[in-house]
């Protein structure tokens, strides 16, 4: 995994530059999304806004420190606000308000946790760790581990984030994307199964 920390503006739009000519050239557009709060919980007074926004495209990511950012980028508005791309996150809902009030929108959201759960896993609220363990490996389970409210306190504080919250911030990000990504390929097969239920089918040696 290649992870890009940042506050600066024109590192993020040269990131934005690379991804988006590694998505054109790949027939499935998926950008891995997610937000990390200044605060744990927000009022009408004050309310939470963004601190870290993560991106992932394949092993790339970025941690882009957008409370301490020296300037607006408006190619990142510009990126997540079309429809040339897929942005897959998980329980999307409240990342997408807390956007809004930076003045970013993403308008192609899917949200993991509306398409799929563990059938095996009777919790009644599934995390990211959870879908996480069971489409990409079981280590997984434990990707938050030690990462509590102390730590989720720290976002806003002023840069460099500690190497502890690069870590989870980056395989929150590569999580979320690989779990669409994988999903995307089941359900395109399960299609072309079923598309092609009709034809003779055999093994091929």
């Amino acid at each position: 995994m290649k992870v890009l920390y940042t506050n600066a503006a024109s590192s993020v739009e040269e990131w934005i530059t690379n991804a988006e000519s590694s998505l054109d050239s790949s027939a499935r557009k998926i950008v891995g999304v997610d937000v990390e709060y200044d605060k744990l919980n927000g009022s009408y007074f004050s309310s939470k806004k963004a601190a870290v926004i993560q991106l992932c495209v394949g092993t790339d990511v970025l941690v882009y420190h957008i409370c301490h950012a020296d300037e607006r980028s408006e190619k990142l508005y510009e990126f997540l606000f079309g429809y040339r791309y897929t942005f897959a996150g998980f329980c999307v809902a409240e990342d997408r308000t807390v956007l809004s009030r930076s003045k970013y929108y993403i308008h192609n959201l899917k949200d993991i946790q509306a398409i799929w759960r563990d059938p095996d896993n009777k919790k009644r609220l599934q995390g990211l760790k959870d879908v996480a363990e069971a489409i990409i490996d079981p280590i997984y389970f434990e990707m938050k581990d030690g990462f509590g409210r102390k730590e989720h306190r720290m976002w806003a504080d002023p840069p460099p984030l500690p190497p502890k919250h690069l870590e989870y911030a980056a395989r929150d990000a590569y999580a979320t994307y690989e779990v669409f990504r994988r999903l995307d390929v089941f359900e395109r097969g399960f299609f072309s199964l079923f598309k092609h239920s009709q034809k003779k089918r055999g093994r091929d040696w």
